[in-house]
């Protein structure tokens, strides 16, 4: 039996018979439905009807009342108790006055201490390994009992203990054979100093004694002490959401109401808010076999992706990294620092390429008057498709929640305002700094003033795709997924925005050669952990190890670190015409049903299959354009495929298929299709067909049975 245990003993019936003898002095049994807020203005409460809410709801526990709405009403209320005006018998009182009860001290105190301890030893014991780390804060420590089982459990683990001065003495005592592997300070929560000290902070039957602005307070001072992926335990009395139990519970949070100012048993979604509020993320909800009564909800202290990354490595790249310019994006210059450090023949390789020849290439670019676009001042009213992508850009952040805009312009309109050229908006972007402008070259340069003789034509429609696109890496100190990843999750991002960005309109070839192979690895991460989570963290107002976890960011950061480390690219991307291994490593797990999303997806994949790139005088042109090979949707693989269309198809076109709708093909009867557009415009039709089995029409559906291995 835990700390709270007492409503299974003789002064659990003596509480019981209180609250019913309370029921009938308030009246709450003379048959009339009333809200909490109606029963104490009948009873001349005012501050103290806040107390009142864990009565009401331990009497509608024990069948004396029902809930109807925000209302209780009598239900079998027990015969009325006798019950002495004293402690527990004064309650009443308490609500009318708003003032708790005494609470005794001195020697009192000292045998609860005691009594604690013994009662907590099992619970702390079996908390322990949730504790793992070097260094423990124990807020509210009482004697010690959380701590020392912690310093038992981590032979080489440091704790510190927190409690107010009555008791320290106690604490002392208590963990004195851990010698100077055991702190005590006589201090209170909110007034502990430091920041950034302990790898674990725990709160044990703390939070029910404060009010909840003083919850608050102190989960955000023990999350300040955290280093970065540091811990924050809160282990306290669980009650339900409805408040419907257990006993315990809310026997608890009644003597809590009795005998301290603000005290209650919160609700776990209350505790998950304090914990967000703190900024903490990657919340865990734990139970205790030695204490059913109880909840243990963890949450992490975000690291951030480039600490977690070096922590993957265990490489001191700091060297390294000054021979790296300054301009060089965080992301990319971790990955370029770390190589450097881990395979020294290639040093100067990767220094010459960011440090010298990137730099050079972007000085030549910016330089070129013989097709100066790149410095054309900018009429924005007559830049209607450029236009229109910032500003669904905005649109896409607000939604998802971030406040802090692109590149530190707060709205479109300030972007337009401080952006004269194409060359002043490209110096602020993530990689203006130190490379070239994608699509910026001689030779698409002069394709793209080969078909219009207006600037402004041009620049909108050939160069609305590469400004998102370097717009969707967002600031270049942010912290980013490693390089492959983060040119994903841009990619995705930036077609969510600007479908054109990858799938050209009709007559248009001004997409982004290849742009669905990246892309579908970041939608499938989009798919998996919801659109605003993986827009938040791009933009990088929300760490990554807050967005997917800690673990998930550690395997990314593992895999892509083991295949630079096979692959060794100059560019750090993985194998682009393989996006197989990351889509199924964030597919991994159980998806949210999103029939809207899924249809998106089936959607884009059609389109990926119906795009032709040609080189024209060394600029890579894509048009949208349905070939005559059938579209493959194998509903066993999840994919679509088709056949390469020409020699730059280095691979066979593929996309995967959302899980929910392969297996709704699958329970059709069927393995999947050959499909065969019309046109383009077919595709939302067969969309339609896929996804509800609708009937096929201006397309051609030929389905496969589940074991046909033809086609």
């Amino acid at each position: 039996m835990d700390v709270f245990g007492f409503a299974v003993t003789a002064a659990g019936d003596v509480l019981r018979d209180a609250a019913i003898d309370a029921g009938y002095e308030l009246g709450a049994f003379d048959g009339s439905a009333r809200a909490l807020d109606e029963l104490a203005d009948a009873n001349g409460i005012t501050k103290g009807r806040r107390r009142m809410r864990p009565l009401l709801d331990l009497l509608v526990a024990i069948g004396a009342l029902v809930r109807d709405g925000e209302r209780f009403v009598r239900a079998a209320p027990p015969v009325r108790p006798v019950v002495a005006r004293a402690g527990w018998g004064t309650m009443v009182d308490v609500f009318r006055s708003d003032k708790a009860l005494d609470v005794e001290g001195g020697e009192v105190e000292l045998r609860y201490q005691a009594h604690l301890a013994e009662v907590g030893a099992a619970p702390a014991t079996e908390l322990a390994p949730l504790l793992a780390g070097a260094s423990l804060i124990d807020l509210g420590s009482g004697v010690g009992t959380y701590a020392a089982a912690y310093l038992d459990r981590f032979g080489d683990a440091r704790a510190t203990a927190v409690d107010f001065f009555d008791v320290v003495p106690l604490t002392r005592k208590f963990l004195a054979r851990f010698g100077e592997r055991a702190t005590v300070l006589s201090d209170e929560i909110s007034t502990v100093q430091g920041s950034d000290v302990f790898d674990v902070a725990l709160l044990a039957n703390v939070v029910h004694l404060h009010d909840p602005r003083t919850c608050e307070r102190l989960i955000a001072r023990a999350a300040r002490l955290l280093v970065p992926g540091g811990r924050l335990a809160i282990k306290d009395l669980r009650v339900d959401e409805d408040l419907s139990g257990p006993i315990a519970s809310l026997m608890f949070a009644l003597n809590m109401a009795i005998y301290t100012g603000g005290g209650d048993v919160y609700r776990t979604s209350q505790l998950r808010e304090w914990l967000r509020a703190a900024n903490l993320t990657a919340i865990e909800e734990h139970r205790l076999e030695s204490s059913p009564d109880s909840i243990v909800v963890v949450a992490h202290k975000p690291r951030g992706a480039a600490a977690i990354f070096g922590a993957v490595t265990g490489l001191d790249a700091c060297e390294a990294a000054t021979h790296l310019p300054l301009e060089m994006p965080a992301a990319p210059r971790l990955m370029a620092s770390h190589a450097m450090t881990a395979a020294p023949e290639l040093v100067e390789t990767i220094r010459r390429h960011y440090a010298i020849e990137m730099p050079r290439q972007r000085a030549a670019q910016l330089a070129n008057t013989g097709h100066p676009l790149l410095h054309h001042p900018l009429a924005w009213h007559r830049l209607p498709r450029m236009r229109s992508a910032i500003e669904r850009l905005f649109t896409v952040l607000h939604a998802a929640g971030v406040t802090t805009g692109v590149l530190g312009f707060a709205t479109p309109k300030a972007l337009f305002a401080e952006a004269p050229s194409l060359a002043r908006l490209y110096e602020r972007t993530h990689y203006g700094g130190m490379m070239p402008l994608l699509y910026g070259s001689d030779a698409d340069l002069a394709y793209f003033a080969s078909r219009d003789e207006d600037p402004d034509v041009v620049i909108d429609r050939y160069l609305t795709a590469p400004v998102i696109h370097e717009l969707c890496h967002f600031a270049p100190d942010r912290d980013a997924l490693p390089p492959h990843l983060d040119e994903c999750i841009g990619g995705w991002l930036a077609v969510h925005v600007w479908p054109e960005f990858a799938y050209p309109a009709a007559g248009c070839d001004d997409a982004i050669y290849a742009a669905p192979w990246l892309a579908q690895v970041g939608q499938a991460f989009a798919r998996a952990f919801g659109i605003a989570t993986i827009v938040r963290a791009q933009t990088g107002a929300l760490p990554w190890d807050a967005a997917v976890s800690p673990a998930i960011v550690e395997e990314l950061c593992r895999r892509a670190w083991s295949d630079w480390s096979t692959r060794r690219s100059l560019h750090f991307l993985a194998d682009t015409l393989d996006p197989d291994p990351w889509v199924a490593f964030a597919l991994g797990r159980p998806l949210p049903a999103d029939p809207a999303f899924d249809r998106a997806i089936v959607g884009d994949a059609l389109r990926a299959m119906c795009l032709v790139t040609e080189n024209v005088a060394g600029s890579l042109r894509t048009r949208t354009r349905v070939g005559e090979a059938a579209i493959m949707v194998d509903a066993v693989a999840r994919q679509v495929a088709t056949t390469p269309h020409n020699e730059l198809d280095r691979v066979a076109p593929r996309h995967w298929l959302p899980p929910a709708v392969a297996d709704a093909i699958r329970a059709r009867g069927h393995a999947g299709y050959d499909v065969f557009l019309g046109s383009v415009e077919a595709i939302p039709a067969v969309v339609a067909s896929l996804c509800d089995g609708a009937a096929a029409h201006d397309f051609t559906l030929v389905p496969h049975a589940i074991g046909d291995t033809a086609g």
